[in-house]
């Protein structure tokens, strides 16, 4: 009989919740977002202005920064299959599998979005176009991956990229 109102105890009390916040409708964060605005005049590790061997400058402002970059990454196979590795899990869900023949879009397929990057106009672009598309985002749906990917990454995934599209 205890038991039973024990029972009954725990059910005659009040549940308590946390109030409803309207900020949690209205202020949604999208992907790449972070809760808070950087304080101006910050600059986050590992993206303090300078730069890399002194050809690459660590803090980029525009895609067009990225235009004449020149590969700084042999196409080797460490960074090729860390490039497949990476394309994989950030990339193909959108793009799809660049490898097969014939062209298997992803998602975005049915968005009118996510090309298939072995188009000639995607071999015609720069590796810092590349670069700079992944850092920045693309035209439509693509995010930003600078936040993401460090430098080196960034270059596997330009140098898996060719790899696919047959130009090293």
């Amino acid at each position: 009989m205890l038991g039973i109102g024990m029972l009954f105890a725990c059910y005659s009390t009040d549940v308590l919740a946390l109030p409803f916040n309207a900020d949690m409708v209205n202020n949604q964060i999208k992907t790449g977002q972070v809760m808070r605005p950087r304080p101006e005049g910050v600059v986050a590790r590992g993206t303090l202005r300078g730069t890399i061997n002194g050809e690459f400058p660590l803090h980029l402002e525009k895609k067009e920064d990225t235009a004449n970059f020149v590969n700084p990454k042999k196409g080797d196979s460490n960074s090729i299959e860390s490039g497949r590795r990476l394309f994989q899990v950030n990339c193909s869900p959108c793009h799809g599998n660049i490898e097969k023949t014939p062209y298997e879009p992803g998602v975005a397929a049915r968005f009118n979005g996510a090309p298939d990057l072995r188009a000639d106009t995607y071999k015609s672009r720069t590796d810092g176009s590349i670069y700079g598309t992944i850092h920045f985002g693309g035209l439509a749906l693509m995010p930003a991956y600078g936040w993401k990917l460090s430098p080196a990454e960034h270059w596997d995934l330009v140098n898996y990229v060719r790899l696919a599209q047959g130009v090293k």
